[in-house]
């Protein structure tokens, strides 16, 4: 009798197992300081003239930029974007499975990277203060990063805050 039982038991507990595993959980996820919610895309320098700044997003639509090198506009600026800009960010997370992706998406762990590319980290936080950070290069991570990135740039308004035609001198002296 107690050998079926336990069983049933081993058997009911392998299942579990199995079903935990089979279910995607959060990766690299930690806590930070409650009531503060932001999401914070950073674009590094890559082998040409890629944009380099930090912006970051808050609920309000407010936000604050960093234009480095290769932007419409360096040094520190802030504004209001639409209403809308933190659901279509949070959208993108959502999309992109963000809490679920694995963190360091760079060729330190990953062997087909695009040479030359800049690396992106995006960071969110709730205002619960769960938090975390992923950190891309393009051709290291999966097709959600991918998509990721160019959502964000989408949500932020990347094309008339950040990006510009003009051209610039690969050493940044314009």
């Amino acid at each position: 009798m107690m050998v079926t039982g336990s069983r049933h038991m081993l058997a009911g507990l392998a299942l579990a197992v199995g079903l935990v595993a089979c279910t995607a959980s959060e990766k690299g996820v930690g806590s930070a300081r409650p009531g503060d919610p932001v999401i914070v895309l950073t674009e590094g320098a890559c082998d040409q003239t890629c944009p380099v700044y930090d912006m970051t997003l808050h609920p309000d639509g407010s936000y604050l930029l960093n234009g480095v090198r290769f932007v419409k506009t360096t040094g520190v600026t802030e504004g209001q974007l639409r209403a809308s800009a933190w659901t279509a960010a949070q959208a993108a997370l959502d999309q992109a499975s963000f809490w679920t992706l694995e963190p360091n998406q760079t060729s330190s762990n990953h062997l087909s990277c695009v040479a030359g590319t800049p690396t992106v980290s995006v960071t969110a936080r709730l205002s619960n203060g769960k938090q975390k950070t992923l950190t891309y290069r393009a051709g290291c991570g999966g097709e959600e990063g991918r998509a990721l990135i160019p959502a964000l740039r989408e949500a932020l308004s990347f094309r008339d805050l950040v990006w510009t035609d003009e051209r610039f001198a690969p050493d940044g002296s314009r």
